[in-house]
């Protein structure tokens, strides 16, 4: 396959049609894959923004503050006191209202103990006309009391229009400051706030607590009074969060009648702010409120004392703006949406659960925020933010599963089946079995190819784009001598840095090769140690025809280039020196015809000498043939005695040569597991090797060791030797080191390739030990085999 056909990712039929679109842009890409999140967002976010600005949940806003401000109610202030007009001072006067001289005496009583300030929470308006005196001896006390706030209230005529009622003018003018006695009740009828400013356009009036605490520090200026009706909106500003206390003393309160009977301590109101108000129920001036210790109703001069508390102890908290909402709960909100983005389940879980827990925080700590935030609509995003991502995400999921299966299937050449009938459960649950079934069968296509990688003859690996090893089967492992841990992850380049052309010498795989285009790289190599190798690599690809690694498959063909060299030169050596004896022959009779009186002795020598070199070559041949591929039949032998009857086979040419042959050190019995006749070959051939180079009257050295688990068998000759950097050569096939200094030794150059053939057929060696002019010694090593093949070969030779 050419390298376009590789960029092109082949031509499979069975294609997905899908991957034939025209490629994505990153932002489609993006939006593809972060779609169901967008809308995920821009939905909550919309939601969210619409509940903070329209508020449509009070009720859940108003638990959220009432559970918070129950947590963080501050203990009851000792610096305010109550005069409760309560149900025993009525029994004590009598019937209500009171003549004003009454409370003139009881603000005397008051006075007299030098209190900040005084608020009296009655409703005074217009002069007194059964007792007129009642005004001025009211007034008097005010003006010697030196600091009282009174109520101003507001009514609803008929007409819809306001009218504000403030206390008669003599009491006004006596007064330090005048304050308005309204609360802010939400829906559900229940005191939670107050506005510090109320009133008609230029007219507005403070809270009567705030009236209270101004005067106090000195800072109160009466206004005019106003008793005509106002047109126009009623205005209000400043709106503060009452946060009621909490506590087993709950304010100091001292009954009315207590008070004017002197049956209080001389110190109660000292230094003190006192509240004068009625807190028996049957005088109406009740509220619902969030006081955690005072469950029902409570007054209204209780209700001033917390918002007075709340203002002296500097612990205002105001209503959140619409922006502030805004920001407060969307805020969490995208901080959770970013989350999901890039957490598992269980961190997204914990993501959303720290934000309600940092909005709670925000929310519970507003005294010292300042702010009153309303928090449902963010409770609310966080809350479905998960369950409908999950949701989203399960769609998803089974869509995904869905495309999945059928492509797994029809890459296997499956149809997508319907799921079976026998499967319970609902839709999801049929549909993960359908892939359950689908990636078992994937499971099994890729372990088959696993299996087969990991069994290939030949050294293959599988790489990532960048050239890393990911898989590797245990050919390759053999081959660059690495266990499965070192070889997984191993950069490529520095694997195949010691491969080279075979041609020019150049690196097969130079650094950087594999970061190029995805083209393949084949060719002929070698590697450090001399072997010859095919080399393939190539790029695959993914189902997306994106480049997803390489192959590479390293194929040794040493022994079929040896052949071939081999094939070559048995060639050159067959249309010389084979054609050689034949022309010879050929040549002596053509001149024997020529020459009438030729020596017909010579001439028959000469016909005799070429002919048996042609019959050697063929002897050659045919033993070599025969020594590397005829059947092995393996019997157990003593090795002694094969040497002794090689001996004894050569001993009419060694006494020709005059050469003596010697076993000179030999063993009782060298048993072997060995083919006879190719044994008994081998060692004719060096023997008789040994004779053709040993020179007349030496001794021919014969001896059979044991070393280890082998036995050697040595042959030592006294001739010429061989030079250390020839030795190479000696197994060379037609190819004799000494036919130019002894043309008289007759051979064709394959005796010892034959001795090294039949050894390693055995499972043995053949080591030269030789120096020029020091002679030569052979030795055949051979593996000396164990007691239990000895006895499981022994049946066979019954």
């Amino acid at each position: 396959m050419n390298g376009a056909a590789h960029r092109k990712g082949g031509t499979d039929s069975r294609q997905d049609p899908g991957h034939a679109a025209a490629k994505l842009t990153p932002l489609q890409g993006w939006l593809r894959r972060r779609g169901p999140w967008v809308l995920l967002s821009i939905g909550l976010v919309t939601l969210v923004a619409f509940l903070s600005l329209t508020q449509p949940l009070p009720r859940v806003d108003q638990l959220l503050q009432d559970s918070a401000r129950a947590a963080l109610a501050p203990p009851p202030s000792d610096d305010i006191v109550i005069v409760a007009i309560d149900e025993k001072s009525l029994a004590a006067i009598g019937r209500w209202p009171w003549r004003r001289v009454t409370h003139a005496e009881l603000l005397d009583r008051i006075a007299a103990q030098s209190p900040k300030c005084i608020g009296l929470n009655l409703r005074l308006i217009g002069p007194d006309t059964e007792h007129p005196d009642d005004d001025a001896a009211l007034a008097q006390a005010i003006r010697d009391s030196r600091c009282t706030v009174l109520p101003a209230s507001v009514s609803t005529l008929k007409s819809q229009q306001l009218l504000e009622w403030v206390p008669a003018p003599v009491l006004a003018e006596a007064a330090t400051g005048i304050g308005h006695t309204r609360l802010a009740f939400d829906q559900d009828g229940v005191v939670r706030s107050v506005y510090l400013y109320e009133g008609f356009a230029g007219r507005m009036r403070p809270h009567f607590a705030l009236a209270l605490r101004d005067a106090a520090l000195g800072h109160a200026e009466p206004p005019p009074p106003t008793p005509t009706p106002m047109s126009g909106p009623w205005l209000r500003s400043d709106q503060r969060v009452l946060l009621f206390t909490r506590g087993p003393g709950r304010f100091t309160t001292v009954s009315y009648i207590d008070v004017l009977q002197g049956k209080v301590p001389p110190d109660v109101f000292g230094n003190r702010y006192v509240l004068v108000g009625a807190t028996a129920p049957s005088l109406g001036d009740v509220h619902a409120n969030t006081s955690p210790d005072v469950p029902g109703l409570m007054s209204g001069v209780e209700v001033f004392a917390n918002v007075l508390q709340t203002l002296t102890d500097g612990r205002a908290v105001v209503i959140a703006k619409p922006w502030q909402d805004l920001l407060f709960n969307l805020a969490p909100l995208a901080v959770a949406l970013l989350g999901v983005l890039w957490l598992r389940p269980l961190g997204v879980i914990a993501l959303i659960g720290a934000m309600l827990a940092l909005q709670l925080g925000i929310h519970l700590g507003r005294p010292s925020i300042g702010v009153l935030f309303a928090p449902a609509a963010g409770v609310t995003g966080l809350l479905l933010l998960y369950p409908l991502w999950s949701l989203m995400r399960l769609s998803a999921a089974v869509r995904h599963l869905q495309r999945g299966t059928a492509a797994i299937l029809r890459d296997m050449g499956r149809r997508p089946a319907a799921a079976p009938k026998g499967i319970a459960g609902d839709f999801l649950d049929r549909q993960m079995e359908a892939t359950r079934a689908a990636v078992d069968s994937m499971r099994d296509m890729h372990r088959f190819v696993r299996d087969v990688i990991d069994h290939l003859p030949d050294a293959t690996i599988t790489l990532d784009p960048s050239g890393h090893v990911v898989l590797a089967n245990a050919a390759s492992l053999a081959y660059w001598a690495r266990d499965g841990s070192e070889m997984i992850g191993a950069d490529a380049h520095a694997l195949m840095a010691g491969i080279r052309r075979r041609t020019t010498g150049a690196p097969m795989m130079p650094p950087g090769a594999l970061l190029a285009e995805p083209e393949p790289i084949t060719g002929e190599c070698v590697d450090a140690q001399a072997r010859t190798l095919l080399l393939r690599c190539v790029p695959f690809f993914n189902a997306d025809n994106a480049h997803a690694g390489w192959v590479i498959a390293l194929v040794d063909i040493t022994e079929l280039r040896r052949a071939q060299s081999q094939r070559d030169e048995a060639l050159r050596f067959i249309s010389h020196d084979a054609r050689e004896p034949s022309a010879s022959i050929l040549t002596i009779l053509e001149l024997a015809r020529q020459t009438p009186d030729v020596n017909l002795e010579n001439l028959l020598a000469g016909i005799e000498r070429k002919a048996r070199t042609g019959l050697e070559l063929a002897d050659g041949f045919v033993n070599l043939a025969r020594a590397e591929a005829e059947r092995f039949h393996p019997e157990a032998l003593d090795i002694v005695a094969l040497v002794q009857q090689a001996i004894d086979d050569g001993w009419a040419h060694a006494r020709k040569q005059q050469v003596r042959m010697l076993l000179t050190a030999a063993p009782e019995e060298a048993l072997c597991i060995a083919d006879r006749t190719l044994l008994m070959r081998a060692l004719t051939n060096v023997l008789s090797n040994a004779l053709k180079y040993s020179p007349r009257g030496a001794d021919l050295e014969c001896a059979v060791h044991e070393q280890d688990r082998h036995w050697r068998i040595a042959f030592r000759d006294h001739g010429p030797g061989i030079p250390v950097e020839l030795q190479s050569q000696l197994f060379q096939p037609f190819h004799r080191l000494h036919h130019k200094a002894h043309p008289e030794v007759h051979g064709v150059g394959l005796g010892l390739l034959l001795v090294r053939t039949v050894a390693q057929r055995h499972g043995g060696t053949v080591e030269i030990d030789s120096a020029e002019g020091a002679g030569c010694t052979v030795t055949l090593v051979l593996p000396k085999p164990t007691a239990a093949e000895l006895e499981a070969l022994a049946p066979t030779q019954e």
